[in-house]
């Protein structure tokens, strides 16, 4: 409740919120991450984690992640991410549709894009909106998945990423 209140507030707000959040760095290295996925209803449905390993070139990173859920089945995502200018990303990558968009402002990182969640099915595409706050530590980082079809929240992910030193 109080990550969604946080996301209605327009991103620039979190200007001068510290750490400063630069996606580039926090998901160059290895990250692992714990979540928790949620039915519209707000019932937790099911658990995943994951295992990130990204590396930045000086302009785009590009990290393979490997998520298991709980219930044993396993994806693999590929992502190329392009900081555009000090605030601006764009990204691409597996089971992206078209490109996803990115803002940062201080410890926030808002990502948007449309997700493939039924390959093949066009039917399957759901907007999916990500609000990633770095905490205090600067290793830690919150991570608020909402996904929607036609305005309607489908599913929400509740997600805490650990980046190794």
């Amino acid at each position: 409740m109080l990550l969604g209140g946080c996301a209605s507030k327009p991103i620039e707000t979190f200007t001068n919120t510290r750490p400063v959040l630069k996606p580039e760095k926090f998901f160059a290295g290895r990250t692992h991450s714990w979540g928790v996925l949620e039915s519209s209803s707000g019932k937790p449905t099911e658990v995943l984690n994951t295992a990130t390993n990204g590396q930045w070139d000086g302009n785009s990173l590009h990290f393979e992640q490997d998520i298991v859920f709980e219930h044993g089945k396993r994806q693999h995502r590929s992502w190329l991410v392009r900081r555009l200018d000090e605030h601006h990303y764009s990204a691409t990558g597996t089971g992206i549709v078209g490109t996803a968009h990115g803002e940062a402002y201080g410890s926030v990182f808002h990502l948007d894009f449309t997700l493939d969640a039924l390959p093949g099915n066009p039917l399957g595409h759901v907007h999916m909106s990500q609000w990633m706050y770095l905490q205090s530590d600067g290793v830690t980082l919150v991570n608020q998945d909402t996904l929607t079809k036609a305005g309607i929240i489908i599913m929400e992910i509740t997600e805490q990423f650990r980046k190794d030193r």
